[in-house]
């Protein structure tokens, strides 16, 4: 020993002390895996600190004393042994896991431990940990016992990195084995071939842990200097793992992108600085985090009751202006929203649905107002959930349905075409409606494979049953505005129709009055060339939202199909009934073909007719039908 070389404990003492001042002198980030962090640093110093001084005494043994020797050596003994149980139970809290909570980890904990200081207290009298022999330092058998439990925890550690490398990205786990693997390497060398180098690859472990997994530079917002997001759901998930009751209340700014249009974004920034450092002045125990580009997240984990209170104060503060970079005062509003853990959200993930929901909710309904989860229908939250994953199951099932409900030509008194219907069932939740998945599949983007699908299902259905040898001239499919906008859209329809040598002029496409207001020029690029390829294009459910006669005049429709609900009001009020006659006329005049939806009566079908419309669609004639259905219908009518 006394011929050790400390060079490697002197940069691994330089190296941590580093550590040390970095992390005292940055914004304190308060979990729980963070203190054991700083726990683990403080044993490596330790143990590093008394390797030294250790070596130094053995040097001078004729001044120090051979029994103040043992007991700093039994004492660096015991700090070396306690760096491994300080990292596995970092890694654990990294993933997630609650030592604490799980009773076989902590009973595992708690034994190592309790091994470590009974061979530590009774070392300096049994020598069981070591001994010196020949002036040369011997692990004892009870020293193995110390090993082994490292090593133990070693492979608790492992285990950990691999069944939860969900948890950490690629450029964690890499630089967390690397060290892994080369720090037993050292701890081997040390114990065969007395060479100090465990300390240092500590050191270097801890320094590497620091800059990937403890920079708080790493989980602070440029802007406003709050927590980021990232880890909003690192502190979030600590909060459930220790299954602690606490609030998070949101705070959205209202309309802040006519701000930052308005003002500018430099002014913006300065606008969510001051909001943030507003919320950290409140006088309350909490974390602030920025949860997105104009909402700010507020956990209570002390004072949950105080949730009121906070809000108040917030929304008492949006009633005055805010100051810009130029000195110009700003009105801002904000909506709020108040969510109780776990009551309202059992886990992270549903948190962020719920808190996605009840902010979409209060932006529609309460702006500026405040909104708690627990007075929102969360029911509804859960049922859009388990729609959503019954779609996604079709989807990938290939279980998507398509009906079609005849249309009957009034000229030729028979069914020329047919609207294709999208129908799904799924195995819990029975039949949903269009009405209800639909909406959600456009949300969350699954419109766009469902839409294809659907085509596709049609393009086969026309070839399949020969249509071209019926009445049927065509099938009408709806398109979502979602679909219009993708650039290839034109493009897909094409390639599908070509696929399965479907005619262009046995396609029509139904779109809505709202498939237009965005990307315009996308959409209308998509229309003219299906249009000049020979596709048709319909207004589905005319008179039911913005539509108007620029609209009509500028569009290429060839088909425009009045809503239900305007249908059934003509037959009930007199003024509706003169407007549909004159909305039908000027249709007409435009040369356009009109289609009735909702006919349901004899008296509707003949009253539509005299009106001028060309077409009926409705239950009086069928409702929507699977494919062989209403091949049996055709040959019915025939």
């Amino acid at each position: 020993m006394t011929n050790w070389n400390l060079s490697f404990d002197y940069v691994a003492v330089f190296l941590l002390l580093l550590i040390f001042v970095w992390y005292f002198n940055e914004r304190r980030i308060p979990i729980r895996s963070h203190r054991v962090f700083l726990i683990f640093l403080s044993t490596a110093f330790t143990a590093a600190g008394l390797e030294i001084i250790a070596t130094h005494m053995a040097r001078n043994i004729a001044y120090v004393g051979f029994d103040a020797l043992y007991n700093v050596l039994t004492l660096q003994t015991f700090a070396i042994n306690m760096v491994p149980m300080s990292f596995a139970w970092y890694l654990l809290l990294l993933a997630h896991v609650d030592v604490k909570r799980n009773p076989s980890l902590w009973m595992l904990y708690r034994l190592g431990f309790l091994t470590d200081v009974i061979i530590t207290v009774l070392n300096p009298w049994l020598h069981w940990a070591f001994r010196f022999e020949n002036d040369r330092y011997q692990t004892g058998s009870a020293g193995l016992v110390m090993y082994g439990i490292d090593a133990v925890m070693l492979l608790v550690g492992l285990v950990v990195m691999i069944s939860s490398k969900r948890k950490f990205s690629f450029l964690h786990i890499i630089p967390l084995a690397f060290n892994f693997v080369f720090g037993i390497v050292a701890a081997v060398g040390q114990v065969f071939l007395y060479v100090p180098m465990v300390n240092l690859m500590i050191a270097i472990l801890c320094l590497t842990l620091y800059h990937y997994l403890q920079n708080s530079g790493m989980v602070t917002d440029a802007v406003t200097n709050q927590f980021n997001r990232k880890f909003m759901g690192e502190y979030i998930e600590n909060q459930y793992m220790m299954k602690k009751r606490f609030a998070v209340v949101m705070v959205a700014m209202d309309d802040f992108k006519f701000i930052n249009k308005t003002y500018g974004v430099d002014n913006g920034d300065h606008l969510l600085f001051q909001v943030g450092n507003f919320l950290e002045q409140i006088k309350m125990p909490k974390m602030i985090f920025r949860f997105g580009s104009d909402q700010f997240c507020v956990v209570l984990d002390k004072n949950v009751d105080e949730v009121d209170n906070l809000t108040e104060q917030i929304q008492a503060r949006f009633r005055h202006p805010w100051i810009d970079e130029t000195q110009a005062a700003i009105m801002m509003s904000a909506s709020i929203c108040c969510i109780e853990c776990p009551r309202d959200a059992a886990d992270y993930r549903e948190l962020i649905e719920v808190i996605d929901y009840s902010m979409s909710l209060a932006k529609k309904t309460r702006k500026g107002g405040i909104t708690k989860a627990s007075e929102i229908d969360l029911d509804k939250l859960q049922r859009d959930k388990a729609i959503e994953k019954a779609v996604k199951l079709a989807i990938d099932r290939d279980e998507l349905m398509v009906y079609y409900q005849p249309i009957f030509s009034v000229q030729k008194g028979v069914y020329n075409s047919a609207e294709a219907l999208v129908r799904l069932h799924d195995d819990e939740l029975g039949w949903i409606s269009p009405e209800d998945f639909i909406p959600i599949a456009e949300k969350n983007g699954l419109i766009l494979e469902m839409g294809e699908l659907i085509l596709e299902k049609v393009c086969r259905f026309i070839r399949d049953f020969n249509l071209s040898e019926t009445t049927v001239e065509y099938i009408e499919v709806n398109i979502s505005p979602l679909q219009l906008v993708q650039t290839n859209f034109s493009e897909r329809v094409k390639q599908l129709l070509e696929k399965y040598h479907v005619n262009p002029s046995q396609i029509n496409i139904e779109i809505t009055e709202t498939a237009t207001l965005n990307s315009a020029s996308t959409v209308a690029d998509n229309i003219n060339s299906l249009v000049d390829y020979g596709v048709s294009f319909s207004l589905d459910d005319y008179g039911s939202g913005n539509a108007n006669i620029d609209y009509i005049n500028h569009m290429p429709f060839k088909i425009i199909k009045i809503d239900k609900y305007i249908i059934w009001d003509s037959f009930k009020n007199s003024k509706a009934g003169i407007t549909l006659e004159y909305t039908i006329g000027m249709l007409n005049a435009l040369e356009l073909y009109i289609v009735a939806e909702g006919v349901e009566t004899e008296e509707m079908k003949h009253q539509l007719a005299e009106f001028g419309c060309h077409y009926m669609q409705g239950w009086y004639y069928s409702k929507a039908v699977p494919a062989e259905e209403f091949i049996a219908l055709l040959q019915q009518a025939g």
